[in-house]
Formats: structure tokens, sequence, C-alpha cells
């Protein structure tokens, strides 16, 4: 502080610490902190200005006033209580409320005051009073913020962060010096050192450099008191100072904002790309992750998966559907997949087509066949989705297929099945009627007896059939189990034939034959009268069995005159089932059926 005869203090610090402490605390601790300010002027007012009590109270009311407006004015910028300085916008508002009004109330109230006591006149004493507030508070203040930060923070300059200060120090004591000394020709090149300091520091780096500066002019100012200059003159040359301080410190504080926020937006983009290099690294590893799961979902499913584009070529083929056509992967991607479609099912495939296409459906199902690599048909129930462009065109299908040919020929023996109970069903009827009246024509006496018991043969001849359906059963109990109770075996009909052991399958599709055969004599041919008999015979030759039922002395025999389900039975399902011929001679003394097939067709425990 410089005390001027019959002038205010040139600088006047303490409102700046003031309004720091005011704007770091809670608003409900200003009340002692302005008795703190109060009790500090108290005290340089017995040391320095040996003022009246009641002109000393009326500057400390005017003090008071200044740093509370001044507060109050930059709470909104700043919230409360703040920390430090940060931002370009809070910069320029504490200028403006801090230096710029809070000087000016006190000065005005202050000079007020000495023009009343008639100490100065109120224009003599209002421009000096308020460069001394103002340049106190703009280096009390903004130095007094960045201390308390660095206390808090507990961060401390590194060794070559520390060399820099020395060299910005040692460089604004040289410049002030050099520039003191010739009168302020210079005056430009002193803000520089603070530039300096306010870019690579900021705030604290700012208010170090003024603080500096501002004890280079207050030694400057004291060698010109001593050196007894004109009142008039020493007032003229501290106000340029303190213009110089003021100019130099504000310059300082808006750099420091400036390359505040420079940094801080820069540490917030390097934060934000750091999240979203982060964020695109996670996306890559979940796309990847997920490419992965795809890709083993596709190559190792039970079923086949194809990707079909919008012109039905299939861009890619699993390893499933591969297999299920006996095809490579590479034979079939790029390929349409009509190729592998049943020429008969194509048009439900290019109806299910023409639904995608119009958008009525993204998503179908159908159950066609397909065609293998060596020409055989299998079927397919197939599943295909859509997915479309954002304009609602296809861009590829995929397309799921599940190979259903045993489900589709187990549908079909069902079906057969089926149709052969209820062909049974009929037939058995038939046979009863045969053994009743054929019971009866010989001993109506002991009708019921005899008919009981042909009815309890025949009933365990179904079940020797039923009982071993999933068991291999030797071909003489097949053979009687269809025929004895149409006649006694030895005598009307008459095996022979070596052992032959038939499987599950074979032995069903057998005893349908012969069961159709034997119907068909009781009610037609050589079983449906007294005196016929039928001979059934079998073979095994250079590895093909062959078996021959042949009636003689029933009725005359004419072909049918259409074909039904017992033909059916005879010729295409057996020879079918058995990969063998079925011939049928119709001769007018008597039926004649002859099978021959591989015998490995009849073993075949497979079935």
């Amino acid at each position: 502080m410089i005390v001027l005869p019959g002038v205010p203090i040139t600088i006047w610090p303490p409102n700046g610490v003031i309004l720091a402490m005011l704007l770091t605390q809670p608003r409900q601790t200003w009340l002692w902190w302005l008795l703190v300010g109060a009790v500090g002027e108290l005290s340089a007012n017995a040391i320095w200005f040996h003022n009246p009590l009641v002109w000393a109270f009326g500057y400390i009311a005017a003090n008071a006033a200044a740093v509370t407006a001044a507060a109050l004015l930059l709470a909104p910028y700043f919230g409360a209580p703040i920390r430090r300085l940060t931002t370009l916008q809070q910069v320029l508002a504490f200028l403006v409320f801090g230096v710029g009004v809070a000087p000016a109330i006190s000065a005005t109230l202050g000079s007020t005051i000495d023009a009343v006591v008639g100490k100065n006149a109120f224009l003599t004493t209002w421009p000096l009073w308020w460069l001394g507030d103002a340049t106190g508070i703009l280096i009390a203040t903004p130095l007094t913020l960045a201390g308390v930060h660095v206390l808090q923070r507990g961060s401390w300059p590194t060794a070559a962060q520390a060399l820099e200060a020395a060299a910005i120090a040692v460089v604004l004591a040289g410049l002030s010096v050099w520039e003191l000394a010739w009168g302020y020709n210079f005056a430009f090149l002193l803000p520089l050192p603070i530039l300096w300091a306010a870019l690579r520091f900021e705030f604290l780096g700012a208010t170090l450099a003024v603080l500096g500066l501002t004890v280079a002019i207050a030694l400057h100012a004291q060698d010109a008191y001593s050196a007894q200059l004109l009142t008039s003159d020493l007032t003229i040359q501290h106000a340029r100072m303190q213009t110089l301080l003021i100019v130099a410190a504000s310059t300082g504080l808006i750099v420091a904002a400036i390359s505040s926020q420079q940094r801080q937006a820069v540490s917030d983009l390097l934060h934000v790309n750091s999240e979203l290099e982060a964020r695109v690294t996670e996306r890559t590893r979940e796309i990847e992750l997920a490419e992965q799961r795809f890709r083993a979902t596709f190559q190792n499913a039970g079923v086949g998966i194809s990707i079909v584009d919008a012109g039905g070529v299939m861009m890619r083929v699993n390893e499933s559907l591969a297999q299920m056509l006996g095809y490579a992967v590479e034979e079939m991607e790029g390929k349409s997949i009509d190729l592998f479609t049943h020429p008969e099912d194509l048009p439900l495939g290019k109806a299910a087509w023409s639904r995608l296409q119009s958008g009525a459906d993204d998503e179908y199902d159908i159950e066609k066949r397909y065609i293998d690599k060596h020409g055989a048909a299998l079927w397919g129930h197939t599943t295909v989705s859509c997915v479309r462009t954002a304009d609602g065109r296809i861009s590829y299908l995929i397309k799921i297929i599940q190979d259903i040919t045993a489900r589709k020929q187990s549908d079909e023996a069902r079906e057969i099945l089926t149709r052969e109970v209820n062909h049974r069903s009929k037939n058995l009827l038939t046979i009863i009627q045969v053994i009743a009246r054929q019971t009866a024509a010989k001993s109506l006496d002991d009708f019921v007896n005899t008919f009981s018991k042909r009815l309890r043969a025949l009933a365990a001849n179904q079940d020797l059939l039923v009982n071993n359906e999933w068991r291999p059963i030797e071909i003489t109990a097949l053979v009687h189990s269809q025929v004895e109770h149409f006649g006694t075996i030895g005598s009307r009909i008459l095996l022979t034939g070596p052992t032959v052991t038939l499987s599950p399958s074979t032995a069903q599709t057998l005893s349908m034959a012969l069961h159709e055969l034997a119907t068909n004599a009781a009610k037609y041919g050589g079983l449906s009268n007294d005196t016929g008999r039928v001979d059934i015979t079998w073979a095994v030759e250079e590895g093909d069995f062959q078996m021959t039922w042949r009636e003689s002395g029933g009725p005359p025999v004419s072909a049918p005159n259409k074909l039904g389900f017992g033909t059916t039975v005879l010729e295409t399902m057996t020879a079918s089932n058995l990969l063998g011929e079925v011939d049928i001679d119709y001769a007018a003394d008597g039926l004649v059926w002859q099978l021959r097939c591989p015998l490995s067709a009849l073993c075949d425990m497979s079935g």
C-alpha cells in the first residue's frame, strides 16, 4: 500500500480478499467475514490512517457495501459458493461487477464521506479511490481463489513447471525494471510475461505474475515518493501505473479463461473420444461375438440353412443343408434354389415368392420336395423369413430347411396301414361269415362250440402278428397265423419250404399279402367250397427268395374288373417294400400268386 499526503491509498487489497471469501463460503457466514474485514480496517486505521472512528466506520461501511454488492451480483454467474474462476463468462462478470461496479460503490460512499468532513473534494478522491479498490480487487480476489483451489486440490507443480515459472518471473522482473526505468515508453511489453504465465498456468500463473508486476510497480512508486516529486505528478504517475496493472491483470485473466476453457474443451473432447473409442471397441467386440455366434449357429445347426438373395440365388449355405442334399457347400453357393427343388413342387415356391414380393407376407412355411445330388427326392419343411430394405424391397431371405422325409414316409405308411386296417376289418367280417357258413354246413348241432373255437383260433392268429410286430418271426409261424383259421393245414392247405426268419417290417408286408390271398380264397377261390385246396411253397435259390400261392379245386377264376386296395397290397406294395417282383395269374382252374425278391430284403433287421 502506498500512502500519498492528502490522498487515499493507491492500492487496497483487503476488499479483494473479503470478496473472494464471500464467493467461496456459504451466505450464512458472510457477516462473520465482513466483521473480519472490519477488524482489519480498524487495525489499518490505527496503524496508518489515524482517522476519527466515525470516519473509519463510514469507510468500513462503504467497503462492506461494495464487496457485498459484488458478491450478490456475481452469484448468478458462479453459483453459491464457487471455488475458482474457470470460464470466460465468469471472468467478464468479475471484471464488470467486481472490478467495475464494486469499487464504484466504495469510491462513491468514501468520497462522499471525505467531502462531508472536509478532508478532500469528491472529484479529487473518487478516481483515486476507485483505482485503489479496483486494483486491489483485481489482484487479490483471483489470487485468493487460485490459492484456495491449489490448497484444496493438493496438486503442486512439477520440476519442469517450477523451472518455467522461475523463467517467467525472471523475464517479468527484468522487463519491469527496464520499462519503469524508461518512463513507461514501452509499457505494452509488460503484459507479455503475464500472458505467458496465463497461457501456461492459467489463473494461478496470471495472478502470480500480476502480483509480481504489482510489487515491481510498488517499489518504483516508493522510489518516486522518495524523490519528493510534486503531489500532482506523483498522483498522475500512480494512476498510470494502476491503469497499467488493471489492463495487464484483466488481459491476463481473460487469456487464462480462454486457455482454461480450451484445455477443458480438449480434455472433454479427449474424454468423449475415449468414451467413443471404448464404445466403438465394445460395439465391435459385440459385433464380432455376434458374428461368431451366428457363424457357429449357421455352420453347426442341425437343420439346413441358406441365405438367398432377391433373385433366388443362394449366397450362403451351411454344412447341414449341403450334406442333406449330398453336395459340398461350394457346389451349392451361387446357384439358384430352384435347381435343387423338385420340378413338381416349383409352383409352390413361386406362389410363396409372389406373396413376398407383393408385401402380403414376410414369412411362410411350406413342405416340398428337393432333389439330392444323386437325383433322389427328399421332403423338406421350409421356413422362410424375409429381410427387407428401408423402401420395402426384398434384401435377402433366410431359409431353414428340415429333412422330413422319414416323417413323410411314416405318414404314408400310417395311411396305408389305416387303409389296411379298414380293409382287414371288412375281410375279417367276411372270414367270420365264411367260418360260420362252413361250420353250419358240417354240424348244426355243435355249431356254437365249433364256431367259438375257430373264432378263438382266428383271434390267436391275429395276436401272433401283433405280438411279433417289432420282433423277428419265422415264416412258417407267420403263414400259420394268416391261413390256419380258413382250413386244416396239412389237408386243404399245404405248406412247403425251408426255415426263413423275417424282420418285423418284412413280416408285416408279407402278412398283409397272405391275409389278402387267404381272404380272397375264402370268398371266391380254393377255400370257398369244400373241395378246393391251397399250396403255399417257398424256397431260397442263389440269394433270392421265391414264394408261390397256388389254388386248385375251387370255382372258376377270372380277373377283377377294377383294381382295388387288395390288388395294390398284393402287387405294388409287396413288390415295392420287398424290392422284388410279383406276378398274379388268374388261371381258370385256380389263382397263382408268385413273389421273387432278394433274401436280404426279408432278413433286413433294420426295418
